[in-house]
């Protein structure tokens, strides 16, 4: 029976080719750059997640167009890379408020939380439509939550 020294070995070498043989022939899409402000109430808002659902095809991996609010309000987008924008088409645009909150029904394991209860999360409700066009700053009107 071979060692556990000798299958953390295996183990690791194997997660390592896994990782090294995705990543070589992964890149995100072309993107332009995307910011934009969230404000809560009318004033700004840190730590919301900004997601963008597009209205289009990005191809075989559905890529997450994501960005994080700072202590301003303001975010940049990016698409499989923090900050590195969006590829140009349609989107609906939705927001969480991740926290990180104890489960008492799972033993207090921590999980993920949206402090907006879902208010603001579903792309089928949503109002927020944006257009990301290729050659322009795209700096979106800011988003007001209430």
């Amino acid at each position: 029976m071979p060692s556990r020294i000798a299958l953390h070995a295996i183990c690791l070498l194997t997660v390592s080719s896994f990782l090294t043989g995705c990543s070589q022939n992964v890149s995100p899409p072309s993107t332009v750059p995307v910011s934009g402000k969230v404000l809560f109430k009318g004033k700004p808002i840190a730590g919301v997640r900004v997601t963008m659902h597009p209205l289009f095809s990005m191809g075989k991996i559905e890529w997450g167009v994501v960005g994080e609010t700072g202590p301003t309000g303001a975010f940049t987008m990016g698409t499989g890379l923090p900050g590195n924008g969006a590829p140009p088409g349609d989107y609906i645009v939705t927001f969480t408020k991740p926290s990180i909150a104890s489960d008492p029904e799972r033993n207090g394991i921590e999980m993920e939380v949206d402090d907006f209860r879902g208010k603001y999360s579903d792309p089928d409700a949503s109002s927020w439509n944006v257009t990301v066009i290729k050659g322009d700053d795209n700096v979106l009107d800011p988003f007001e939550l209430e």
